[in-house]
């Protein structure tokens, strides 16, 4: 038995390790082409544990996210925006708004970063955290009313690791500098987002973030440490 547990841990070791490497390397290119991504990318996940923590106090979807495993869970969220990288760079550092034709453009970065992790899960057994990170990359512009992208799912359709990455994702990036606009103060983005309730997020999720808000914020203002 005792075999037996430091075989798994070890090899438990070697996948979180592949993990790693896999998550900073494409973070990492896909930071290239966009500055803003890296820390958009640390920060989600952070923004992500809290949001967790607090649905675990609340008991809110408790019986799904029982079962998960954050140690390979959240960093593989960091995965989410790798379709950016086959965006253009004079749509991804725009100073001025998207146009209709740009933003068309734009939305496609999610079913582009679901081919990319395709192409790693072609080349590895190992395909658990990619498995979660294809379905934050995938989903989290869907939106609770079905108005998102890029598949127009609405409600349960849409899966609750998207619906959970949905309000990390909007959170930061209203309280962030972007070439096309200025940050938002914690106090502006906690209200946008709980006016998204029910149309643009989960209710049961914002209850949960209108709860835990003050965290967001100091999550944002405390220096950020990579996570994978």
């Amino acid at each position: 038995m005792n075999t037996m547990n430091i075989t798994e841990k070890k090899l438990k070791a070697q996948v979180m390790e592949l993990q790693k490497a896999i998550i900073t390397t494409l973070v990492e290119m896909v930071e290239f082409r966009d500055s803003n991504t890296g820390d958009h990318s640390c920060a989600t996940v952070k923004y992500l544990e809290v949001l967790l923590d607090g649905m675990k106090r609340q008991g809110v979807y408790c019986d799904e996210i029982s079962c998960w495993d954050s140690q390979f869970l959240l960093p593989s969220a960091q995965l989410h925006d790798v379709g950016k990288i086959a965006i253009s760079d004079t749509i991804l550092k725009k100073p001025g708004k998207l146009t209709e034709e740009e933003f068309n453009v734009m939305k496609k970065h999610p079913t582009i970063g679901v081919e990319v992790i395709e192409r790693i899960e072609e080349q590895t057994s190992e395909s658990d955290f990619l498995k979660n990170a294809k379905v934050f990359a995938a989903t989290h512009h869907e939106k609770w009313d079905g108005s998102g992208y890029p598949a127009g799912l609405s409600g349960d359709e849409i899966p609750l690791l998207g619906r959970i990455m949905a309000i990390a994702d909007v959170y930061d990036a209203l309280i962030s500098k972007r070439p096309y606009k200025e940050p938002m103060s914690a106090e502006r983005a906690k209200s946008i987002i709980i006016d998204g309730s029910g149309t643009h997020f989960d209710p049961k999720l914002v209850s949960v973030f209108a709860s835990v808000a003050d965290a967001f914020e100091a999550v944002h203002t405390a220096p950020l440490l990579r996570t994978a």
